[in-house]
């Protein structure tokens, strides 16, 4: 309960505000993909180079959170972020932060609403393939997900990382939206 308020309030300091390294990823939707009608990003066949960071959950009983930046995607410095916690499938569950012990064990949710196009949706991340307990590693592949507001999550594209981790500085933030897609409160203030 504690790990979902902390994500409701957002803000500095909160729930996706861990210091983890970085990792350059891919990101490409699937061309058969079942994606919201009305953005630029959720096109069948679309890639995308985007950056990654997977906090460490510190601990058994802690919760991991993922984020997304697919940089200038909107144009130089308009970007595209999505930050997910670790929590699992279906209403009203994947609005929950749940703990979890390894990357590859919880499906990954931004929890709370976004409109894609006209439609509200909640994004997800699920481990395809990990190859380790305590974090990202090259080749690693997850499945990126999207919901209807009351429904279960599907897959759209996957996610495979490509690089070797690196410290950054690299802030997200769910205000970065654009091209139909948009954060509504209280994902709206997520950052980290």
């Amino acid at each position: 309960m504690r790990l979902t308020a902390s994500a409701l309030l957002g803000g500095a300091g909160g729930l996706f505000s861990d210091a983890a390294p970085l990792h350059s990823a891919s990101l490409h939707i699937d061309e058969s993909a079942d994606v919201p009608r009305g953005t630029r990003f959720l096109t069948p066949g679309r890639r995308f180079d985007v950056d990654v960071r997977m906090s460490d959950g510190q601990g058994h009983s802690s919760a991991r959170t993922v984020c997304i930046k697919i940089p200038d995607i909107y144009g130089v410095g308009r970007d595209q972020d999505f930050l997910m916690a670790s929590s699992a499938d279906g209403v009203p569950i994947h609005h929950a932060v749940l703990p979890v012990e390894r990357p590859d064990t919880q499906l990954y949710s931004s929890l709370w609403l976004y409109l894609a196009g006209l439609q509200p949706v909640v994004f997800g991340l699920r481990a395809n393939h990990v190859t380790h307990d305590e974090g990202l590693a090259q080749g690693d592949r997850f499945d990126f997900l999207v919901c209807g507001a009351v429904s279960r999550f599907r897959r759209i594209g996957e996610l495979t990382i490509d690089g070797q981790p690196r410290q950054s500085a690299l802030r997200f933030t769910a205000r970065n939206a654009g091209g139909g897609i948009r954060a509504l409160p209280p994902a709206l203030f997520y950052r980290g």
